[in-house]
């Protein structure tokens, strides 16, 4: 099926990724598993692929027990699907098993009858230009979609998953580590720089789309992405929040710290796109 394009979302948490998984994934052209964040290529590149397959098979531990005590288990059709997705996953992939052609398949690569598959994992933005490159040549039409949010903005939202998630105790010591540089994720997810330098090294630059995140939520920007993957524009849900962190106020305090730490990425960007949004600069101490 050699008419079909295989696609990334590349880039950091918190930048809009799994609302765009959701719209592509209920797009009349595109194939997606309802399993989101394959993590194959940044395990393969980081050698983690243990630590995800762990990481996986404990998440479909509670899949299972959360759908056995689903109150509409027999009618749920989500929760099956996932799970069912995870399992296939997991059974395809043993450890420190690199398998592309495998990998290809199960996207549905080859095997749908879609225009557009693809991978949504922000974390591949991470990886080396080397490992992009493999990416860039799976198959004959190959295509990545990034997505930049203020990076403060970014970084924020992260840590208030983090208070959402596991406590504000949690948060508040991933404040102190980020500001302290002693959390390499978060230093490396807000590190837009080096990612766009690693893709502009691997990728065809008529293969990468860029969006802004606080741009995204539009039909101007939907019908932008549908152009590019050569689809049907659709309408999308723009008002539904997917994975909402906990309602919290930056202090101004933080706000100058994370900006400061941050200025290269704000000063790369307005060079690299040539400028930077309003939405970006409004909210700046030293704009």
């Amino acid at each position: 099926m050699s008419a079909q394009t295989l696609i990334f979302c590349v880039g950091a948490t918190k930048a809009g990724t799994s609302w765009l998984h959701q719209f592509l994934r209920n797009h009349e052209d595109c194939y997606f598993r309802n399993f989101k964040e394959l993590h194959y290529f940044d395990s393969l590149d980081f050698g983690k692929t243990a630590h995800y397959q762990k990481y996986q098979a404990t998440r479909l531990a509670g899949l299972r027990e959360k759908l056995e005590q689903h109150p509409h288990r027999d009618t749920n059709t989500w929760l099956p699907t996932l799970i069912s997705d995870i399992e296939t996953w997991l059974a395809l992939f043993e450890e420190q098993n690199a398998d592309d052609a495998a990998y290809l398949g199960y996207v549905g690569y080859g095997t749908k009858d879609a225009k557009i598959v693809g991978d949504i994992t922000p974390a591949y933005g991470q990886v080396s230009s080397e490992m992009l490159r493999r990416m860039s040549s799976l198959c004959e039409d190959v295509k990545f979609i990034f997505i930049l949010r203020d990076p403060v903005e970014r970084l924020w939202s992260s840590m208030r998953m983090t208070a959402a998630r596991q406590g504000d105790a949690a948060m508040e010591t991933c404040v102190a580590e980020y500001l302290n540089d002693q959390n390499d994720k978060l230093s490396a997810s807000s590190d837009y720089k080096s990612m766009l330098k690693r893709m502009q090294a691997a990728i065809p630059r008529e293969n990468l789309h860029l969006e802004f995140y606080e741009h995204m939520f539009t039909q101007d920007a939907v019908d932008r992405i549908c152009e590019f993957l050569e689809i049907k524009p659709s309408s999308a849900a723009f008002d539904k929040v997917v994975h909402k962190g906990k309602k919290m106020e930056l202090p101004s305090v933080l706000r100058v710290e994370f900006e400061s730490k941050l200025k290269p990425q704000y000063s790369f960007i307005e060079d690299y796109m040539g400028g930077l949004p309003s939405e970006w600069t409004e909210k700046m101490v030293n704009a």
